[in-house]
C-alpha cells in the first residue's frame, strides 16, 4: 500500500471507524444488554482462530465507482496450513495500477505470497517468519505483552468514545429479522446525528491532504466535507459473533457526493480448513530462510528446474 493509500485509508477510517463502530455498538439480542453484547462481538474480531472472512472495499464519487477491492481469507491458527488468502483490486485513480491480484498462504512454518508485478506473475517464500502468517482477524494472537497492552488501550478508548457519542442514538436501532440462531439490526443516521467530532477530525485530514495529496480523486469534496449519511446493517449469531456487516458511508462538500461501502461476511467459526497449495505449481519462486543468521538462501524456479543461490 502506498503512503497516499494509507492516507486516504485514514481519513476514511476516520469517518467510517467512528460512525460504525457507534452504531455497532448499539445491537444485541434486547434492548437491556444490546449495547454490551455488540461491543463484545466487535471486540471479538480480534481474535478468532478459525473463520473463514469475506470482505469487499469501494469507493465512489457522485455515483460513479472507482475503485474496488476484495479480499477471501480462510483461516486456521493451530493447523499444518493456517491460511488462504486472496485479494484483489481495481482502481481508477492515477496513483494505483489498474488491477493487481495477490495470493497468500501459510503453511509449514512458511509465508508464500504470489503477486504481479510489471505484469508478471511473483513468488517469495519466507521461511520460518510466523509474524506474516496471522489471520486480519486475528490480530491480538502473537503478541507481546507490550503490544496487548497497548492494543488494550486503544480498544478501551474507542469503548470509552462510543459510550460518550451513543445517547440518544439507541433508538434509531431497528431489529430487522431473526431466530434462535442469529438476529438482525440495521441503523441509518443523517447529518444532523453524525457526531461533530467526526466532522472536524474529517476536514482536518482532508485539508492535510489538500497539501500533499490533491490529485486523490475525494479531493474533489474540497478540504471541508461532512458525513452526510451512515448506515449499518449486521448480523450477530447466537454466541455473540459478527457474521454479517454491511455499511454505507456519504461524505459530501463542494457540490460533490463520494461514498465508501463495506461489507465483511464471517462464516464457518471453527470449521474453517484453508488448503495446501503446491509450490512446485507457483510462478518464478524465490524462497528466503528468515531463521537464518549469516545467510538466506535463494530459490529460483525456472521451466520446473530450481537453481539455488547462497547469498552472504
Amino acid at each position: 500500500m502506498t503512503a497516499k493509500k494509507k492516507k486516504l485509508t485514514m481519513i476514511i477510517g476516520m469517518a467510517v471507524g467512528i460512525t460504525v463502530f457507534t452504531s455497532a455498538a448499539l445491537a444485541g439480542y434486547n434492548t437491556s444488554n444490546g449495547y454490551e453484547v455488540g461491543k463484545t462481538a466487535m471486540k471479538g474480531l480480534l481474535n478468532n482462530e478459525n473463520y473463514t472472512a469475506n470482505t469487499e472495499f469501494k469507493m465512489s464519487i457522485d455515483g460513479a465507482e472507482f475503485e474496488k477491492s476484495t479480499m477471501t481469507e480462510l483461516y486456521d491458527r493451530n493447523g499444518d496450513v493456517s491460511m488462504n488468502r486472496m485479494e484483489t483490486s481495481t482502481s481508477d485513480a492515477s496513483y494505483v495500477d489498474i488491477g493487481r491480484e495477490y495470493k497468500a498462504y501459510f503453511q509449514d512454518g512458511s509465508y508464500i505470497s504470489t503477486y504481479y508485478s510489471d505484469g508478471e506473475a511473483h513468488t517469495s517464500i519466507y521461511k520460518g517468519d510466523t509474524n506474516m502468517g496471522i489471520g486480519a482477524f486475528d490480530e491480538l494472537n502473537e503478541m507481546n505483552d507490550g503490544d496487548k497492552e497497548t492494543t488494550s488501550k486503544v480498544v478501551r478508548f474507542v469503548e470509552l468514545a462510543c459510550d460518550t457519542f451513543v445517547g440518544d442514538l439507541k433508538n434509531n436501532v431497528v431489529y430487522v429479522s431473526g431466530d434462535d440462531d442469529s438476529a438482525t439490526y440495521e441503523i441509518s443516521l443523517d447529518a444532523i446525528q453524525i457526531p461533530e467530532l467526526v466532522n472536524a477530525g474529517l476536514s482536518a485530514m482532508f485539508s492535510s491532504m489538500n497539501q500533499y495529496d490533491n490529485e486523490d480523486p475525494y479531493m474533489v469534496l474540497g478540504t471541508d466535507p461532512i458525513v452526510k449519511s451512515a448506515y449499518l446493517k449486521f448480523t450477530v449469531d447466537n454466541e455473540g459473533r459478527l457474521t454479517y456487516g454491511a455499511t454505507n458511508i456519504t461524505m459530501s462538500g463542494n457540490g460533490h457526493e463520494a461514498a465508501v461501502d463495506i461489507t465483511l461476511t464471517m462464516s464457518d467459526y471453527g470449521t474453517t480448513v484453508p488448503q495446501r497449495v503446491d509450490i512446485s505449481t507457483l510462478p518464478n519462486v524465490e524462497i528466503y530462510d528468515m531463521t537464518a543468521d549469516t545467510a538466506s538462501s535463494r530459490y529460483v524456479s525456472e521451466d520446473d528446474e530450481v537453481a539455488v543461490e547462497i547469498r552472504e
